[in-house]
């Protein structure tokens, strides 16, 4: 059996601690205390040598310099390259062949190549004729230039226009309106003649207009026919009536069919009135028996008031007697 150490009050042996570890724990100390006067003299001469407090700038300065970098350089258009699409290249390509298209085909009326297709309208603009017009206006101007600087007397002729009204003007400039009424003129003609409405004829009277020729008093034949003529009498248009056959209804309780013959429908008609006769003298007889027959009604009942107020009066009479 094993003796207990702490038996009979017995404390154990303390073992002895190795150098080793005091060692290390006294090198840990040592180099820990350098670390820490290290550090609190770097703070010190840190505080010591503060660095002088700094005037505060301006916050617009670091903008300055590159505003004027800016307005150095030269003011240029610069355009940025667009990317499309394939499509708008396309349409882009296209729009261009129709404007070429449409160059050549200008160039060709221009010059009198181009030659309408079947079922083609011509072209609206005359070329030949603009041509001429352009020539003959630089021809005018030279002529009437030179004219104004050859007639220095500058003299004056009157000159009517289209609406009726009379100026003074110069012979060169009424020569010009003269020669601008002419091409006005030839080009009205040459409108009329393209045009696919006929023209009026040119003896068309319009309006109210007397024919004077019509009478003649040199030649009694014809106004022996135009007096017959005029003293012949009208025929009267034949006589129109209604017709019930034609119209498909319920007629009413009063109405009468005539005859389509002209004499049975006036007899009918002359029995109508008869029968509207009799019927009003029967109304007027019947009218009258009816008044007669109220006239006697009220004379019974005046007769029979006066009775019944005489026999009131007896009996009050009568009364007071006894």
């Amino acid at each position: 059996m094993p003796q207990d150490p702490n038996l009979y009050g017995q404390r154990p042996t303390k073992k002895q601690k190795r150098n080793a570890t005091l060692s290390t724990s006294l090198d840990f100390t040592a180099q820990l205390t350098s670390l820490m006067s290290t550090a609190s003299s770097g703070a010190a001469s840190a505080g010591r040598s503060r660095a002088p407090k700094e005037s505060k700038g301006d916050i617009f300065k670091g903008a300055k310099p590159k505003r004027k970098k800016d307005s150095d350089e030269p003011k240029k258009l610069q355009l940025k390259e667009v990317t499309g699409t394939e499509e708008e290249s396309q349409e882009l390509a296209r729009a261009r062949r129709r404007m070429e298209e449409k160059a050549r085909l200008y160039a060709a009326m221009k010059r009198g190549d181009y030659i309408p297709k079947e079922n083609e309208a011509a072209p609206l603009i005359d070329f030949d004729r603009k041509w001429a017009e352009k020539e003959e206006g630089k021809e005018n101007y030279e002529t009437s230039s030179d004219e104004d600087e050859a007639d220095d007397s500058g003299e004056l002729v009157e000159y009517e226009d289209e609406f009726g009204r009379v100026r003074q003007v110069t012979k060169a400039e009424k020569e010009r309106l003269d020669r601008r009424a002419r091409r006005g003129l030839l080009g009205a003609e040459e409108l009329e003649r393209m045009s696919a409405r006929p023209s009026a004829p040119s003896n068309l009277i319009i309006g109210d207009a007397v024919q004077s020729m019509a009478f003649n008093p040199d030649d009694p034949d014809k106004m022996e026919e135009l007096a017959r003529k005029r003293d012949r009498s009208a025929t009267p248009p034949p006589a129109q009536h209604y017709d019930a056959d034609w119209e498909i209804r319920t007629k009413g309780t009063g109405f009468y069919k005539f005859s389509k013959d002209e004499e049975t429908r006036a007899a009918e008609m002359e029995g109508l009135a008869e029968e509207r006769r009799k019927t009003d003298e029967q109304r007027r007889a019947r009218e009258e028996q009816k008044e007669a027959r109220r006239r006697e009604i009220e004379k019974r009942r005046e007769d029979m008031a006066a009775r019944r107020a005489k026999k009131q009066a007896d009996s009050f009479l009568d009364g007071l007697g006894n």
